[in-house]
C-alpha cells in the first residue's frame, strides 16, 4: 500500500530505509517465463549537453511508456547505456542508505534530477514532480553503483543500481526493479549531471532536509541546451566541493551514433518490450591525447634462469575539466629475443576452462590455484581501491595454444580478458597481446607473473642490456598509437656465477652402468646424461657402449618405420592412451629434464627396438608424448641408429638431432635419463677389464666435447670356459687323395653360462696346404673394406646360430690379400646384423698353417659352422692322402676372462674300412 512519508516522523523515516533495502533485493531477479511480447514503448530520447570525444556530458533521458493499466502496468525498467560511456562515482559523496532513508541525503550527492508522470486519480498524465537523484552507496558486490530518488506526491522511494556489463561490452546498466503497480508509470525524464559539483546546477540542487513533499517543478521538462532554473526553488544550493567529472563520453570515434537501449517488462507479460536510441556521435576526437607510459622488470637479473616479471602499464586519467584521454584498446609487448616460455612453468597445473572462468555472463569466475600463474591489480580514479585478480592459463584451444585469461574483482566488476602469447615457433621470442579492452577509464595496470623456480620467463644466456618493444593503440583511431622501449638487464650468471662469454662452456656428465654388473649376466642399463645451467645447449649426441655390452635380440619385434612416422603426427594424450609402436618392442624409457632452475620439467618418453636407419642395422625410437600441464604439444620421436663394430660388435649409438625447441618453446634440455629394461634383454660382458661408455656431444655453438663413464663387469674368473669344435671332410673317399680339394666343415659350439671367446687360433695338420691355383679372383683388403668382397670368388660358406637371435646369420668367406705373404680369412655373416670376423694365416714351425681369429665379438657363440668348398674352388689342397694317418688340428682358445683352452681335433675323413674279397664278390 502506499502511503505518504513524513521526513520528520523517525518510525517512517525506517520504513523507507526498509523500502530501499527491499528494492535493492530484487537487483538480481531474472524472470524464466515466456510470452506474448508486450506493447511497443511509445517514445524514447537521448540527449547529452557534450559530445566532445572523453567530454563529460550531462545524459538527458526520456521515455513515454504504452498506455498504463490498459492492460499492463511496468514492473522493471532497464537502460543500457552504450560501451565507452563510464562513470566516476567518487566525483560526488555518497548517500548512505539511513540518510536517504530519512530525506537527510547531503545537496552535495545529488547527481541529477528526474520528473516522473502516472496515473494517478484518474489523470494518466498525472505529474508527481521533480526530484533529486542521488548517489548512494552501492548494495552488494552485484553493484558497481547506485542512484536513488523518492517519488514527489507518493513519497516512494526508488533505487536504481548500476552494473558493469561485464558478460559482453562493459557497457553500463541502470535498472529499476518492482515499480509499484498501484500507480502506473507513463512517462519518466532522467537527467545525469556531468559535472554535478558546477555551479550552473545549484538552482537545482535540492537542500538537505526539504519538507516531506521535496520542492520539485510540477511539469517541467528542462531542456538540455541553456540553464537550469526552478522557479519553486528560492535560493540557490552550492556543492561546496571540488568540481569532478561523474560522466565519460567514449573515446571511441564513430561514422554513425552509438545506440542506447530501453527495456520495459510488465507485470501482466514477462517478455520485455524494447527500444533504441541514437547516443549523439562522438566528435572532437583529433584533439584527444592519449599518452600511455609502460615498464617492465624481471625478479632477477641472472643469466639461462627461470624468471618472473612485472609489467606496469599507465594511462593518466585527469579527473578534471578536461577531457578524458583515449582509452586503451590493445596492447602488444614483444619481449627481447632470448627470452622465452620456461618449459617447466606449466608443470603440474591444470587450465581454466572457459565455463569456469564465466565468459560470457556477468558472474564471478572460478578458475582454480592451480592454474594461476600471476597476479594483477588495475587502478581507476573511479574505485575507492583498485580492482584485484589473477593471470591464469588458460584452456587451449586449436591455433591458440597460449591462452590466458586475465580475472579481476571489485565493486560489482568481474572482468575477464583474454590475452595471448605468441611464441616465435623457430626462436621462441615471446609476444603477449590483448585486443580489444573494454572501454572504460583504467589508469594503471600492474601485472606480476609468478618467480620461482617455475617461473613463465626463461631468461637469456648473454648478459647485456635487453630492449622490450611495445606498441599502443587507443579506441580512437584518429589518434596515433604509442610506442615504448623499456629495457632489462642480465647482469650475472646462473647462480650468481660471473657472466658467461661469448662462446659459453659445454661440459656435459655422463653416468652410465648397469644395474647388476655381473659379467656375463642379464641385466638392466642405465645412462644419464647432465648439463648445467649456463653451458650451452646440448645438440647431437653419440654414443659408444663397452666392447661385449650387447643384447638378446630374440623374440622382440620392430616398431615398424610407419608405425614411428604415425607417432610423429599424434597428439601426446592420444599416443600415452594408445602407443603406436606394438609393446612387444618396447625396451625401455627415457626421462628428459627440460628448462633452467633448479626444478627442470620432465618428460618421460619410451624406447622402441626398431629396424634398419641411416646405414645402421637397427635403431631405437625414442617416443614422448610432449605433455606439460595442460598444453599438448604432440609426440617427439627422436631416432638412434645403432652401428654394430663388424669384427667386435661393439654398437655405437648415434642420435638424430636433439630437438632445440617444441610448440614455440625452447627446450634448454638439462638432462636426458635412458633405462633399457626389458628383461633378458642386455647383456653384461664377460670381459672384466675396466671399460668406458664413451660419449660425444656438440653444443648449440659448436663445440665438441668428449665424455665418458666407468663401466666394469665382475665375478668374470668363476665363468666356466669349454667351447668344443669338430672337423669334418664332407666329400668322398677319392677327395682324401693327394693333391685333391678336399671339402671341410668346421663348426665351433659354446655352452650358454660359460665366459666368451676372446681368440682362437687353429693349425692344421702338414696334410692340408693352401691351393695357390684357385686364388686368381682374390679379394683385395680394399674390396674387403669397400664393398665386403662383392662379386669375388668365395672359398666356402659360414653360418652361426646365436642364441641372441632368431635366425641365423649367413654368407660367404673370402680368402683376402694384402695381409702379407698369405691371405687372411674373411667370413661375412649377414642377417639381423652384420657381422666380419677375420682370421689371419701363417706359416709356423714345421711347415703347418696357422690361422687365427684374433679378435671374437664378447658374445655367445652357440653354433659357428665353417664349410670350405673342395674340388675346384678349393681353398685347401691335401699334400698327403687323408687315409694314411690321422689328420688331427690343434684349436687353443682363450676366453673373454682370461681362461685359455688347448684341443686336438682329429679330422673326420671319408677313408672308411676297405672291403674283403668275398664282399667284394656279393657285391
Amino acid at each position: 500500500p502506499m502511503r505518504e512519508i513524513n521526513a520528520n516522523n523517525e518510525r517512517t523515516g525506517m520504513l523507507r530505509v526498509g523500502l530501499v533495502l527491499a528494492a535493492s533485493l530484487l537487483v538480481a531477479m531474472a524472470l524464466a517465463a515466456t510470452a506474448q511480447a508486450s506493447q511497443p514503448i511509445e517514445f524514447f530520447q537521448v540527449e547529452t549537453s557534450d559530445t566532445d570525444a572523453g567530454g563529460h556530458p550531462d545524459i538527458r533521458t526520456s521515455f513515454t511508456l504504452p498506455n498504463a493499466g490498459e492492460p499492463e502496468v511496468a514492473k522493471d525498467i532497464e537502460i543500457k547505456w552504450p560501451q565507452g560511456v563510464f562513470g566516476n562515482p567518487q566525483a560526488v559523496p555518497r548517500c548512505t542508505a539511513l540518510d536517504f532513508g530519512f530525506d537527510q541525503c547531503p545537496s552535495n550527492s545529488q547527481v541529477g534530477w528526474i520528473s516522473v508522470k502516472g496515473l494517478y486519480e484518474g489523470d494518466p498524465f498525472h505529474t508527481f514532480g521533480v526530484a533529486p537523484l542521488y548517489d548512494m552507496e552501492p548494495v552488494g558486490e552485484s553493484e558497481t553503483a547506485r542512484f536513488a530518488f523518492t517519488v514527489p506526491t507518493l513519497n516512494v522511494p526508488i533505487a536504481i543500481p548500476i552494473t558493469v556489463r561485464t558478460g559482453s561490452d562493459y557497457g553500463l546498466t541502470l535498472k529499476v526493479s518492482g515499480i509499484t503497480q498501484e500507480i502506473p508509470l507513463r512517462e519518466a525524464d532522467l537527467r545525469v549531471w556531468g559535472f554535478p559539483a558546477e555551479e550552473g546546477h545549484d538552482a537545482l540542487r535540492f537542500p538537505i532536509g526539504s519538507p516531506g513533499e521535496p520542492p520539485g517543478c510540477p511539469g517541467l521538462l528542462v531542456p538540455v541546451s541553456g540553464s537550469e532554473s526552478c522557479p519553486d526553488l528560492k535560493t540557490p544550493t552550492a556543492s561546496g566541493i571540488l568540481v569532478k567529472p561523474l560522466i565519460d563520453n567514449p573515446t571511441v570515434c564513430t561514422a554513425s551514433p552509438l545506440e542506447v537501449e530501453l527495456r520495459v517488462t510488465s507485470y501482466q507479460d514477462p517478455v520485455p518490450s524494447t527500444a533504441e536510441a541514437e547516443y549523439p556521435e562522438t566528435t572532437k576526437c583529433n584533439s584527444e591525447v592519449f599518452r600511455p607510459v609502460f615498464n617492465v622488470g624481471l625478479t632477477t637479473d641472472e643469466a639461462d634462469a627461470p624468471s618472473g616479471l612485472n609489467m606496469q602499464l599507465v594511462a593518466q586519467q585527469v579527473l578534471g575539466q578536461t577531457n578524458a584521454p583515449s582509452q586503451l584498446r590493445s596492447a602488444i609487448v614483444t619481449l627481447p629475443e632470448g627470452f622465452s616460455i620456461n618449459p617447466d612453468a606449466a608443470d603440474g597445473q591444470r587450465s581454466c576452462p572457459d565455463a569456469d572462468a564465466n565468459f560470457g555472463n556477468e558472474q564471478p569466475s572460478n578458475c582454480p590455484d592451480t592454474s594461476k600463474i600471476g597476479t594483477m591489480e588495475v587502478v581507476t580514479p573511479a574505485l575507492d581501491a583498485p580492482l584485484t585478480g589473477g593471470l591464469y592459463i588458460g584452456e587451449p584451444k586449436p591455433g591458440n595454444q597460449y591462452r590466458l585469461f586475465m580475472l579481476f574483482d571489485g565493486f560489482g566488476i568481474h572482468a575477464k580478458i583474454a590475452p595471448q602469447i605468441f611464441p616465435n615457433p623457430q626462436t621462441g621470442q615471446l609476444q603477449f597481446k590483448v585486443t580489444d579492452l573494454p572501454q572504460v577509464p583504467f589508469e594503471q595496470f600492474n601485472l606480476h607473473l609468478f618467480a620461482s623456480d617455475r617461473g613463465l620467463i626463461a631468461t637469456p644466456t648473454r648478459c647485456t642490456l635487453y630492449q622490450t618493444e611495445s606498441e599502443f593503440i587507443p579506441w580512437n583511431d584518429q589518434v596515433a598509437p604509442q610506442t615504448s622501449t623499456p629495457n632489462v638487464s642480465i647482469t650475472s650468471g646462473p647462480n650468481s656465477t660471473s657472466c658467461p662469454g661469448a662462446v659459453r662452456p659445454f661440459h656435459p656428465r655422463l653416468e652410465a652402468g648397469t644395474t647388476t654388473p655381473i659379467a656375463g649376466a642379464f641385466s638392466s642399463f642405465i645412462l644419464r646424461l647432465d648439463r648445467d645451467d649456463g653451458d650451452q645447449f646440448l645438440g647431437d649426441l653419440t654414443f659408444k657402449m663397452p666392447p661385449g655390452f650387447t643384447g638378446s635380440l630374440r623374440g622382440i619385434s620392430y616398431c615398424s618405420d610407419a608405425s614411428i612416422a604415425a607417432a610423429a603426427q599424434r597428439l601426446g594424450r592420444e599416443e600415452l592412451a594408445s602407443p603406436s609402436c606394438p609393446a612387444s618392442s618396447l625396451i625401455g624409457s627415457t626421462n628428459v629434464a627440460a628448462g633452467p632452475g633448479s626444478h627442470p620439467f620432465h618428460a618421460v618418453g619410451k624406447m622402441y627396438l626398431a629396424g634398419p636407419f641411416k646405414g645402421a642395422p637397427l635403431s631405437v625410437a625414442a617416443v614422448t608424448p610432449a605433455l606439460a600441464g595442460p598444453y599438448d604439444y604432440g609426440v617427439v620421436v627422436v631416432r638412434v641408429a645403432l652401428h654394430i663394430d663388424p669384427q667386435t660388435a661393439q654398437v655405437s649409438a648415434v642420435s638424430d638431432t636433439v630437438p632445440s625447441i617444441i610448440g614455440g618453446i625452447p627446450i634448454r634440455m638439462r638432462s636426458i635419463q635412458v633405462n633399457i629394461d626389458k628383461p633378458n634383454f642386455t647383456i653384461n660382458p664377460t670381459n672384466c677389464s675396466p671399460f668406458t661408455v664413451d660419449s660425444q656431444g656438440i653444443g648449440d655453438q659448436g663445440t665438441v666435447s668428449d665424455f665418458s663413464s666407468y663401466f666394469q663387469a665382475v665375478n668374470c674368473g668363476i665363468l666356466p670356459f669349454k667351447p668344443s669344435m669338430t672337423v669334418k671332410q664332407l666329400g668322398k673317399r677319392k677327395e682324401t687323395k693327394r693333391s685333391k680339394n678336399p671339402r671341410l666343415r668346421f663348426e665351433l659350439r659354446t655352452r650358454n653360462g660359460d665366459a666368451n671367446i676372446k681368440s682362437v687360433a687353429v693349425t692344421l695338420p702338414k696334410a692340408f696346404a693352401i691351393d695357390q691355383r684357385h686364388l686368381g679372383n682374390i679379394c683385395s683388403k680394399a674390396q674387403l673394406e669397400a664393398e665386403s668382397c662383392a662379386g669375388r670368388q668365395a672359398i666356402g660358406t659360414v653360418e652361426t646360430r646365436t642364441p641372441l637371435l632368431d635366425q641365423p646369420l649367413k654368407g660367404p668367406a673370402y680368402a683376402v690379400s694384402g695381409f702379407g705373404k698369405l691371405p687372411h680369412l674373411a667370413f661375412i655373416l649377414d642377417g639381423q646384423v652384420r657381422l666380419i670376423p677375420q682370421a689371419e694365416s701363417s706359416s709356423v714351425k714345421g711347415g703347418h698353417l696357422r690361422t687365427v681369429v684374433p679378435v671374437v665379438p664378447d658374445a655367445p657363440i652357440g653354433l659357428f659352422k665353417l664349410d670350405l668348398y673342395g674340388g675346384k674352388q678349393g681353398y685347401l689342397v691335401n699334400t698327403r692322402d687323408l687315409c694314411t694317418a690321422p689328420a688331427d688340428i690343434t684349436v687353443e682358445y682363450t676366453a673373454q676372462s682370461g681362461k685359455t683352452l688347448k684341443q686336438s681335433v682329429a679330422t673326420k675323413t671319408a677313408c672308411g674300412k676297405k672291403k674283403s674279397k668275398h664282399a667284394k664278390r656279393r657285391h
